[in-house]
């Protein structure tokens, strides 16, 4: 099975500095939100939220990169980052009933999509993350599924039953919400014409040891190194998202998620 070696970013410096201010912002505003939900956990208010903290590189990246007029994503329960991303109900993203609220394995829901996509010609894209909650058996059987019909799916996580199927696997860094957009990119291309399922699985540092790589500084280096930003543009975002995060938070806590 072709696998590479830990991807490089390699996007066009065309558009990039805009591309970098999106994803810092929406991981900035993953990060608060975030935040204030495991505030509310240690208070009691949100028993079983499952913090996505070290992860918005992954979640944001990959949601990036979709074409939201014809591809679709299929987040894990909870998924706050490609909700924020794709613009979905944050507070329920968040929220401990939202797993309840989920019908079935988003990787059974992503293959029979990506069906209805290629019988229909669409060019649409089904992207899925592999996360909490989803079974080995049910990604085995989602990518035997996916290979077998050579359809136009992109999976976002380990990339253990891959390697039974033979899909291409891209490594990338799990910190560089740019890398794994870059990556899910190429990913999302190759399907959209024609060239069926892929992995890219991101590589993450262990629990606990990601401080010296954390997603939003790694992405704030990025940016400022285009030159097209200063303090004043940081400053900004932290109080949207300040803003931002106290709506969806005062929405859970009044029960209106």
């Amino acid at each position: 099975m072709p696998l590479t070696t830990l991807e490089t970013v390699t996007v066009a410096p065309v558009g990039l500095p805009a591309l970098l201010r999106r994803l810092y912002r929406t991981m900035a505003t993953v990060r608060r939100i975030d935040a204030g939900a495991r505030a509310l956990e240690r208070r009691g208010e949100l028993p079983g939220h499952r913090s996505v903290a070290g992860n918005e590189a992954v979640q944001v990246g990959s949601a990036a990169a979709l074409d939201p007029a014809r591809d679709l994503a299929f987040p894990a329960a909870r998924d706050l980052g490609v909700a924020v991303t794709t613009s979905a109900d944050a507070a329920l993203a968040v929220h401990s009933r939202a797993a309840r609220a989920v019908g079935g394995s988003p990787v059974a829901h992503a293959v029979a999509w990506a069906l209805g996509a290629k019988l229909d010609r669409t060019g649409g894209v089904a992207l899925v993350l592999l996360g909490p909650g989803i079974t080995a058996r049910e990604v085995d059987e989602a990518m035997t599924t996916a290979a077998v019909s050579h359809l136009p799916v992109v999976f976002v996580g380990p990339a253990a039953p891959s390697r039974v199927q033979g899909m291409p696997t891209t490594l990338v860094d799990g910190v560089d919400a740019l890398a794994v957009h870059d990556a899910t990119a190429r990913a999302l291309d190759r399907a959209r014409t024609g060239g069926g399922p892929s992995v890219v699985e991101p590589v993450l540092p262990e629990p606990g040891a990601w401080g010296g790589r954390d997603p939003l500084l790694v992405c704030e280096q990025l940016l400022r190194e285009t030159g097209t930003v200063d303090d004043g543009f940081f400053a900004d975002v932290a109080d949207t998202t300040d803003a931002l995060a106290a709506a969806v938070l005062g929405r859970i806590r009044t029960g209106r998620a």
